[in-house]
């Protein structure tokens, strides 16, 4: 069994939360604020990539990979990561902003029907839908 990980929820903690404490720490503006900014910028960040974190405040993007804070979990192998946010530099995962389209192309790209892979995902939404791929799809409660 192929284990697919959701990148962020499952590999790593939560993005967001993390993200827009640093973006506030940084920059000195209220979490509100930044948190209404954020979620306007939330389908272009991961469309284009922690650049358009630029339109916050200058050197935003930087602040990106800080963002990731892996979970110390022992996951089991192999597995292989899925993500609807782009991944921080030097992690490989599969990627495109619908995640079930990457989750799609997971399975194209490693060459496995939906039941031949387990998929783990902190959201329940998420593993609905990859249970409607014919995926087994789990909840990852941390």
């Amino acid at each position: 069994m192929v284990h697919l990980l959701d990148l962020s929820g499952v590999y790593f903690e939560p993005l967001e939360p993390h993200l827009l404490r640093l973006l506030s720490e940084r920059s000195g503006e209220p979490l509100f604020y930044l948190s209404q900014a954020f979620y306007g910028l939330l389908p272009r960040l991961k469309e284009e990539g922690p650049g358009v974190l630029e339109a916050l405040f200058p050197g935003a993007s930087r602040l990106y990979p800080l963002a990731f804070r892996r979970r110390p979990h022992a996951f089991p192998e192999p597995f292989f990561l899925v993500s609807d946010w782009p991944p921080p530099e030097g992690v490989s995962a599969f990627f495109h902003p619908e995640k079930v389209q990457a989750l799609a192309l997971a399975l194209e790209a490693l060459g496995l029907p939906p039941e031949g892979v387990r998929y783990w995902d902190d959201n329940p939404l998420w593993v609905e839908r990859a249970r409607a791929l014919g995926v087994r799809a789990e909840l990852f409660r941390p």
